[in-house]
């Protein structure tokens, strides 16, 4: 896939991942310090946000991330400095443990890699299983997010109920 910026064509990193496909597992270290592993099975279903600047997180996402934040885990992975991303965290009151400006490994893995000084923008869905539910790469880094689309498959994703064998199911109630 190509991602265009400021007049220049990047072809994205090797991996591209796919809709159903299972997400990888990647150490990041958040602006905190901490170091997690995100992306594989996790308690509550996971948003993934690459930002090449920050500064492009605005009120309609943050609403909508907000909305559902009782079901889900955010991380916001950039290439901004920390005068950038101090702002934006403390404006929206952001917690230091899902930011992080470490987005090397994270950009080859999940196939959102431009270069090694820039990382496309970027949504990923992934459910409890650790599967990519919704993926959005917009072709122009400058182009907004379809956030109507997003919203949408957010919300089945987080309302998803897992059908297979429960008890109920093999009791005949």
């Amino acid at each position: 896939m190509e991602v265009t910026y400021k007049n220049e064509i990047f072809t994205l990193g090797k991996r591209e991942r796919k809709i159903e496909s299972e997400a990888p597992a990647v150490r990041v270290k958040m602006i905190n310090g901490d170091t997690k592993v995100i992306g594989m099975m996790a308690p509550k279903t996971q948003v993934m946000i690459t930002l090449p600047c920050i500064k492009a997180y605005n009120n309609e996402l943050h609403n909508i991330l907000t909305e559902y934040s009782s079901k889900i885990l955010v991380y916001i992975v950039t290439k901004s400095n920390d005068d950038n991303l101090k702002k934006i965290k403390e404006e929206y009151s952001i917690e230091d443990g899902f930011i992080s400006n470490d987005f090397k490994d994270f950009s080859l893995k999940f196939g959102v890699n431009m270069s090694d000084e820039l990382i496309a923008k970027s949504i990923f869905i992934i459910d409890k299983e650790g599967l990519i539910k919704y993926k959005e790469i917009p072709s122009n880094i400058e182009t907004s997010f379809d956030l109507e689309k997003f919203k949408t498959t957010l919300l089945e994703v987080v309302n998803f109920k897992q059908k297979g064998h429960t008890h109920e199911n093999w009791m005949g109630v």
